[in-house]
């Protein structure tokens, strides 16, 4: 069974409900300023041709965002074995009844045209095997702020893969790099599984990061990982090179959730 499906609109449909009726949390993906921003929400309810999910926030939860009519934003969700993502339109924001009878404001949807499934095995970490090398290049600013070639404005750092998911990587790069980015930066990532063969290209957000003789280890989390076209050949890349990195190891894979 390949790591990534896409739905049909019944499977949408059960799936959707599904995930209102238990209220699933739900990371939304919105682009500002010509990057990925992540966020935080949850299912609140389906009422007529919408989906109903609460205001969307940063992580600490104090910075509500506000969506313009006909947005585009990419949303992603755990429900039972699978991970879902889509990319959906904003309707605007409108209230909803709670049973106390307060009412909540909430951020309705309209229904995605497309969803695809993926394994939930595919956001399980796995260490790159010792006779495999996956070679990482990163840059300040994301995607769209690609240098033409490495610079002391804007430098390019290259890395080795340790360990990597659908949700994220870990590298070794110097010690320069690791001291060049706080927490939080959103960086452009190029990721080569071997010579000669096609880049995979990410955004990505420094999360953290552990000294190691003289070297760092970095950890980031991808951004906007198959909520377009281009994004979605990444993952489906990604997650079949997962696939082909658990293998070996069998049930010994390291098991922990990628952030």
């Amino acid at each position: 069974m390949p790591m990534l499906q896409e739905l049909d609109s019944t499977q949408v449909a059960l799936v959707v409900r599904e995930a209102a009726e238990r209220n699933v949390p739900l990371a939304v993906c919105a682009r500002r300023d010509d990057r990925w921003v992540n966020l935080h929400s949850r299912f609140v309810a389906v009422k007529d041709d919408r989906i109903l999910i609460e205001i969307p926030a940063g992580e600490d939860g104090s910075c509500p965002y506000e969506f313009s009519p006909a947005e585009k934003i990419g949303l992603n969700f755990k429900l039972k074995h699978h991970k879902y993502i889509c990319t959906a339109t904003a309707a605007g924001v409108t209230g909803f009844a709670l049973n106390d009878g307060t009412e909540m404001p909430v951020l309705g949807i309209c229904w995605p045209a497309h969803m695809h499934r993926l394994q939930r095995r595919a956001y399980l970490r796995v260490d790159v095997p010792p006779n495999r090398i996956v070679r990482a290049s990163f840059w300040l600013g994301g995607l769209e702020a690609e240098p033409a070639g490495g610079s002391a404005i804007v430098p390019v750092w290259p890395g080795a893969v340790t360990n990597i998911s659908a949700g994220g990587l870990q590298l070794r790069a110097t010690a320069e790099a690791g001291g060049a980015l706080d927490v939080g930066d959103v960086v452009g990532m190029r990721l080569l599984f071997a010579l000669g063969s096609e880049s995979v290209y990410a955004d990505a957000q420094f999360r953290h990061k552990e000294d190691a003789t003289g070297e760092v280890l970095m950890g980031f989390q991808f951004l906007g990982l198959g909520q377009t076209r281009q994004s979605q050949q990444a993952l489906k890349l990604i997650s079949a090179k997962v696939a082909e990195f658990q293998r070996p190891v069998g049930h010994r894979a390291d098991r922990r959730e990628q952030e």
